[in-house]
């Protein structure tokens, strides 16, 4: 790319960066004009008479009252139904009034109102309460400024069992009530099936469809090629029914144990000679699945067998010289960078190559190490391909820090925390 094809393309992206801006002010204007609007609406209380409006609650405990009315002059001013609109209006209510923090990050620009007004709505339906609402408020705003919204919304519901173990506790024997597993009505040939069942059965059924599915031939003889994962699952359930029913038999291999990995933190850690057991924290998370509370483990992990593996540092592992990391170092850099390392990664490390930083050298002599934490990071095939054939540069100051430069010049740093945005290129503050 020449000088005058890269200025273009820097002042390009100089705007897109300003209407991506103006999006996110535009934004905080609505939802800041909405709020006057519910604090400058008053109700006429010498109206007595049945039907004459009433101060409501506009949202969650801790919200202040609103004139019911409200709702709809919203509603018409914006185009929505008085219902949806009553429903912005608590989201923004409770934004402001239970989440003072992402309230400020939003008005600072930091947090786009939809992501922080979809927060203090699941933990309105989670029925927590003002204090229990800024403990998830605290872990939430400092997430939103660094992580993208996938990696965050992954988290919400952790951050809410975490922020009262014993709601979620009632929570969870309330759920327990309402399982059940519904089939809908045929349609176009098809039907939905939907439901609600115990974590343990849910687990042990996704793991037993996935297994099906990989056995499954492509063909199956009625015009569909199954090449897509959902499309075996489905195909894979009706054999798991027919199966049970005594009539299809299932394909033939060998099943394996399903693998799950929990994280545990503990709370105080016990030596070899330490005469006080370990104390572990409240709340258990299952990589990929959620949150769960330690207490619901034993049911669970039933009759399966549990492996504790204890953190390991990755740098205290020693350096290779193959190509392939060793298990222990492969586990040990995952858990550092849990996601893809590019900037605003979401792809759950596991799922990843594990890249060498320094490309690796096949020629090297022995003992040279380049295969060791400091060297390496959690990558998708595409982001590798930005990498190596893309024009992006990757250096790795330390070991699980990562400063990528982008073919127009703007630099990203990478931590397992999340990303930060830094300065852009000279050419874009020039212009």
């Amino acid at each position: 790319m020449g000088s005058v094809e890269l200025v273009g393309a820097v002042q390009a992206a100089e705007a897109l960066r300003h209407a991506e801006e103006q999006l996110r002010a535009a934004e905080v204007a609505g939802v800041v004009a909405l709020l006057a609007l519910c604090d400058l609406h008053r109700v006429d209380e010498s109206n007595l008479f049945e039907g004459a409006e009433r101060w409501v609650r506009g949202g969650a405990s801790g919200t202040p009252l609103i004139g019911e009315f409200v709702a709809g002059e919203v509603a018409a001013l914006v185009g929505l139904s008085v219902g949806s609109a009553a429903c912005r209006i608590a989201q923004a209510l409770n934004l402001r009034h239970r989440h003072p923090r992402l309230w400020n990050a939003v008005l600072a620009g930091r947090v786009r109102v939809w992501q922080a007004c979809s927060v203090a709505e699941e933990c309105s339906a989670a029925g927590l309460d003002v204090a229990a609402c800024g403990r998830v408020d605290g872990w939430c705003v400092t997430a939103l400024e660094w992580q993208p919204w996938p990696r965050v919304r992954a988290r919400i519901g952790e951050w809410i069992v975490r922020a009262d173990p014993v709601a979620a506790a009632a929570r969870a024997e309330r759920a327990a009530e309402s399982r059940g597993v519904e089939v809908g009505r045929i349609r176009d040939g098809h039907v939905e099936v939907w439901g609600r069942v115990d974590a343990a059965d849910g687990l042990a059924l996704d793991d037993a469809l996935n297994q099906l599915a990989a056995r499954l031939p492509e063909h199956q003889g009625d015009g569909v090629v199954g090449v897509e994962r959902g499309w075996r699952r489905a195909k894979a359930l009706g054999l798991l029914a027919r199966h049970a029913l005594g009539q299809d038999p299932l394909p033939g291999g060998t099943a394996r144990p399903a693998e799950l990995v929990i994280h545990l933190a503990a709370t105080t850690c016990a030596g070899e000679a330490a005469v006080e057991p370990v104390t572990v924290e409240p709340v258990a998370v299952i990589d990929g699945w959620g949150a769960v509370l330690t207490s619901q483990l034993g049911s669970l992990l039933a009759g399966c067998r549990v492996t504790v593996r204890p953190v390991v540092v990755a740098g205290a592992l020693p350096a290779g010289d193959g190509h392939q990391p060793t298990e222990a170092l492969r586990f040990a850099v995952t858990e550092r960078n849990p996601v893809d390392v590019f900037p605003y990664g979401t792809r759950s490390a596991r799922r990843c190559d594990l890249d060498h930083t320094i490309p690796f050298d096949h020629t090297a002599a022995p003992g040279a190490g380049q295969t060791s934490a400091g060297n390496l990071g959690p990558l998708s095939r595409y982001t590798h391909r930005l990498k190596t054939h893309g024009g992006w540069q990757l250096t790795q100051p330390e070991p699980g820090v990562y400063l990528w430069t982008s073919p127009l010049g703007y630099r990203y740093l990478v931590t397992a925390q999340g990303t930060i945005r830094l300065r852009p290129p000279p050419t874009a503050q020039a212009a």
